[in-house]
């Protein structure tokens, strides 16, 4: 019997010397981190430093050439003159000998013979002087060219060396400033600070509208106009952050739990669209406006848009005041890479919506969300990241989840259809995700919002204008003009709501708490919609969701740990 009340004591001490063992490991693995960083910045700080170093040689050069060229562009009228000066004395010197060579030749000539000589004589002293004359200043105008233009190419190489190592340096000072986290009084802990390029699959909460709220701490730089890099010493990036506060972090949790809370109530209210239900409190049937079909679902998506967009364009400017300037300059880059990857993430958020509110007419909200919870799962396999083996225990606790929460009960069977819509919804959402990582290295999270609801505006008006068959039930009469800017103003507001509380909740408490909170947005949903509309779950459905938010929950921690 001893042995036996000894064996859970052995196994909680190797548990414990084996979460040491981990928390010795991650301490040791992120001190190496911060080696590796100061390192880098030294590196990349003394590269700067040479570089400025040629630059600065590379002016004084150009300021030399420059002050050569003034000097012999000066000089050239004196070399002319003293040129023109030695060629006069020549011909004087010449003349003078010629006129006595003639002196002494006019003794045995004639005078008429004389004077003919003399001035055949200077005719041809004249030509002779002229031509010298005429191939010296050739020769020499050509000299001038000829030194002129390779001046002129010293000169224009110098720059081009030049405007080369600012772009160098510009380059390098941008790439450390999207490298470098913000400095900040406070620092900022250490899980919050996202590196440049991720390379491990992220599982974001689903917000509204599906983008990853904006944060400052993720911002990449998109043009070399910014403001240049701050010069700070190495000593500043030695120094360990400081933990927040608890009080912060519970602030946070709070406004991320608030964000959940308004995304399970539009599930809800789009529920009560378009199925008439006997709410809390009110005797009356409440909603039952239109059919669940696919012409009412683009309806209600475009009311809500009419709403989301422009109150979020005003909003955002709050958040990131470089919004519209970003958006600028992706319109001005002409990069149509970008555009396509943007254009096809605003159409899988659009076509998730538009799927996911059709399910919620047919099945409960609760089972709807469940199902749509699956989207970690498509993409994890999307991302061809499904090689270890930590992830096959939340892969096969979250189909294990799917599968109780769609088997037949005895209150009635499942819509299969409504099964259908709700998972494509969450493949079509975890296609979103993919493109939005591969934004996400190209552009701040706020203008890719920004754009995603645009995009997702202009397809529901699309598709509101096309006509489609009176079997799909798109039916819009005047008198059901009013419902229709109720619900479109009730899920625009609290979309908008959920967005703010989402994005202020991010900022205290980091992504990754977000994340794992986010998973309990299917408990959240069921309850909500078991409050107002009396929809209860079967025993299945509710081991499923337990297992959904389990699975989702337990991905969330392993990318954290990776």
């Amino acid at each position: 019997m001893g042995q036996l009340d000894n064996q859970p004591d052995n196994a909680e001490n190797r548990e414990q010397q084996a979460a040491a063992d981990l928390l010795q490991s991650m301490t040791e693995s992120i001190e190496g981190i911060e080696t590796l960083r100061h390192s880098l910045m030294t590196q990349f700080t003394q590269e700067i430093e040479r570089l400025q170093q040629e630059k600065a040689q590379l002016t004084e050069e150009i300021k030399t050439l420059h002050d050569q060229r003034q000097q012999h562009l000066t000089q050239q009228p004196e070399l002319e003159s003293e040129i023109a000066q030695a060629l006069a004395n020549q011909l004087q010197d010449l003349l003078s000998q010629r006129l006595k060579q003639l002196a002494q030749s006019s003794e045995t000539l004639s005078l008429d013979q004389t004077v003919g000589n003399h001035q055949q004589t200077i005719q041809e002293v004249v030509a002779s002087l002229d031509n010298t004359l005429r191939i010296t200043f050739r020769t020499l105008q050509q000299d001038l060219n000829s030194y002129q233009s390779s001046i002129s190419q010293q000169l224009s190489q110098m720059y081009s060396l030049q405007e080369q190592g600012s772009v160098i340096l510009e380059t390098l000072v941008n790439r450390l400033k999207a490298e470098m986290p913000p400095l900040s009084s406070t620092p900022e802990p250490r899980a919050q600070i996202p590196p440049a390029a991720p390379n491990h699959l992220t599982l974001p909460p689903p917000d509204p509208d599906g983008s990853s709220p904006p944060s400052h701490q993720g911002e990449i730089v998109t043009s070399a106009s910014q403001s240049p890099l701050p010069v700070v010493e190495p000593t500043q990036f030695q120094r360990r952050p400081q933990k927040q506060s608890t009080g912060k972090q519970l602030v946070g949790l709070v406004l991320v739990l608030l964000s959940l809370l308004a995304i399970a109530f539009e599930n809800v209210f789009v529920n009560i669209i378009f199925n008439a239900t006997a709410s809390a409190g009110v005797s009356a049937p409440v909603g039952g406006f239109w059919l669940p079909t696919l012409g009412n679902a683009l309806l209600v998506l475009w009311s809500r848009m009419l709403v989301v967009v422009p109150m979020a364009a005003i909003l955002s400017w709050g958040f990131y005041p470089g919004v519209w300037r970003d958006i600028q300059q992706v319109v001005r880059s002409r990069n149509w890479g970008l555009f396509g990857t943007l254009v096809c993430s605003g159409f899988s958020v659009f076509l998730s919506k538009v799927l996911l509110y059709w399910a919620l007419g047919i099945i409960a909200p609760g089972v709807a969300v469940i199902i749509f919870f699956i989207y970690p799962i498509v993409l994890l396999l999307l991302s061809d990241r499904f090689n270890r083996w930590s992830h096959f225990i939340p892969f096969a606790i979250v189909i294990a989840g799917f599968v109780l929460t769609t088997l037949p009960s005895g209150s009635g069977e499942l819509s299969p259809f409504g099964v259908t819509l709700a998972s494509g919804s969450a493949i079509a959402f975890a296609l979103h995700l993919m493109f939005m990582q591969n934004l996400a290295k190209q552009l701040h999270p706020m203008p890719i919002l920004l754009l995603n609801l645009a995009i997702v505006l202009i397809f529901s008006a699309l598709g509101v204008m096309i006509s489609f068959p009176a079997s799909w039930g798109l039916v819009y009469a005047p008198s059901l003009g009013s419902n229709l800017m109720i619900s479109g103003l009730v899920l625009g507001g609290v979309t908008l709501i959920s967005y703010v509380f989402n994005t202020m909740g991010m900022k205290r408490v980091g992504a990754a708490s977000a994340s794992v909170l986010g998973a309990t947005l299917p408990v959240l949903t069921a309850l909500l919609a078991w409050i107002l509309i009396q929809s209860p779950l079967t025993v299945s459905q509710i081991v499923g969701m337990v297992l959904v938010t389990i699975g989702v929950a337990a991905l969330s921690i392993l990318t954290i740990v990776r």
